[in-house]
């Protein structure tokens, strides 16, 4: 028998309030992740039995049940409080878009609208009977989940979405009483703790600085470049998000990678490839960059860190060595560049050098949010850092199940950023890796040329893979 779940009042972690800080309408802080369940075989679906899935599901975990209440004049960090007022029909959706243009203008749309946190951060959206869905045959069910990036990580987001798209029923839900006294007297002491803590961890930070400048200096932790050239792509952004699916049939990565000589990994055939077609239309515009560009691709820190948070991944700067031609010496390239930034992210001291944010104060985690949205990126010859963002979220391994049709395909929609005004999305579920593109028409007016570019890339790659070597 399933046990209960209890929701009751906990303070956001640093890490997690980040997301609430540094949110603005131009920086958009929340993940959507779309899944699609082929639906040729079934009857349509109605507004009742989507809602009834949704009262059947969201016992499985806390988010569905509780809204953020931050403290007066952020003088601490946010809690979470059970919401005993939740109505579910207020967060669900259901509606016919008609073929794969009108949904992804759709995710589209809903990718770029901001949430109402004064209200439990997540949405659920069900597009029904959708026709022309690149590389699914008849006509398919999306299911949009949107909740926002204080709640959890995209490693996260596997958890729930098995838990959502699986057969284990949910548990009953108890909402414990909120403590208002209790919560009034924790931001009182904060006030007299916090800025010790902070003070102390200013100290540490210091000699972790130290020591890893020492580090540096002898060669073994490598630094990324601060700055890279700007692209089209690292300008403000100034017209709508656009949604762009390219789909790869996962017998040919493994053939590439099982072809190669030496072991490669997915994601390295990944990185390369997109690197490959970020070059080419560049080219194609005469705008090829004096320098290599470079992605942010977040890796998760499960397992490496004990951070007491629920965002545990962060953020690596891999060198996408756009300027080499060669596909084969790319890849060997990105390689060593991402087999570097993996070894700076676990080295213990660089650890402690990123922990400040873990002793920082409310007021100078909303300061800093603040800081960063005051940047403009339309007149700069460079941007900090990386010019794009990769990220790869691993699969879920358990046959998944909307009302029941099978759900074959799982795609994120990562939200665009001024300075960041394109990025890519990768999973797998089952026969295919399928990369989602968000970006704009006016950076990018025609994403299907890119789409052509990507697979041409990765054709390059893998022929250059097969051949004798």
């Amino acid at each position: 028998m399933s046990t209960e779940l209890r929701v009751g009042t906990r303070q956001l972690s640093p890490r997690d309030a980040v997301f609430v800080y540094d949110e603005t309408d131009r920086h958009l802080s929340h993940i959507v992740a779309v899944y699609f369940a082929d639906s040729t075989r079934a009857a349509p679906l109605d507004a009742e039995q989507t809602l009834a899935w949704a009262h059947s599901r969201i016992g499985h975990a806390a988010l569905f049940h509780r809204r953020l209440r931050r403290v007066r004049l952020d003088a601490d960090l946010p809690y979470w409080v059970p919401d005993p007022t939740l109505s579910v029909d207020a967060h669900v959706s259901f509606e016919r878009p008609g073929n794969w243009d009108d949904a992804r203008t759709r995710i589209a749309e809903l990718a770029s609208a901001r949430m109402d946190l004064t209200r439990p951060p997540w949405e659920i959206h069900i597009l029904d009977r959708v026709d022309g869905v690149p590389a699914m045959p008849g006509e398919t069910t999306l299911v949009v989940v949107k909740f926002h990036h204080s709640v959890g990580d995209g490693i996260a987001t596997r958890e729930l979405e098995r838990l959502l798209f699986g057969t284990e029923p949910a548990p009953p839900v108890r909402l414990e009483p909120a403590r208002p006294l209790s919560t009034a007297v924790r931001t009182i002491a904060a006030l007299g703790y916090r800025p010790m803590r902070f003070v102390a961890g200013l100290r540490r930070f210091r000699v972790a600085r130290e020591q890893l400048r020492a580090l540096v200096e002898t060669g073994a932790v490598r630094e990324p470049l601060p700055e890279r050239p700007a692209t089209r792509f690292n300008r403000d952004i100034n017209s709508a998000l656009t949604f762009h699916l390219t789909p790869i049939p996962m017998r040919e990565v493994l053939a590439a990678k099982n072809a190669a000589p030496h072991r490669v990994t997915i994601n390295d055939l990944m990185l390369t490839t997109i690197a490959g077609a970020l070059a080419t239309y560049l080219a194609e515009h005469d705008e090829t960059p004096d320098g290599s560009l470079a992605a942010m691709v977040p890796m998760s820190m499960r397992g490496i860190a004990d951070w007491d948070s629920a965002n545990k991944l962060t953020q690596m700067v891999v060198d996408l060595h756009t300027d080499i031609a060669d596909p084969i010496a790319r890849l060997h390239a990105i390689q060593d560049s991402a087999g570097a930034a993996k070894k700076r992210t676990r080295d213990p001291v660089v650890q402690r050098t990123e922990l400040r944010v873990e002793t920082a104060p409310a007021l100078l985690l909303r300061a800093a949010g603040w800081a960063r949205a005051q940047r403009r990126f339309d007149a700069s010859p460079t941007v900090p850092l990386c010019n794009t963002t990769i990220s790869n979220v691993p699969p879920v391994t358990d046959a998944l199940e909307f009302c029941g049709r099978p759900v074959t395909r799982a795609v994120g929609a990562l939200p665009i950023l001024d300075g960041d005004g394109l990025r890519h999305l990768i999973t797998s579920q089952g026969d295919e890796i399928v990369i989602a593109i968000t970006t704009n028409a006016e950076m990018m007016p025609d994403p299907e040329h890119y789409d052509k570019l990507i697979l041409a890339s990765f054709h390059e790659l893998a022929a250059a893979l097969h051949a004798p070597h």
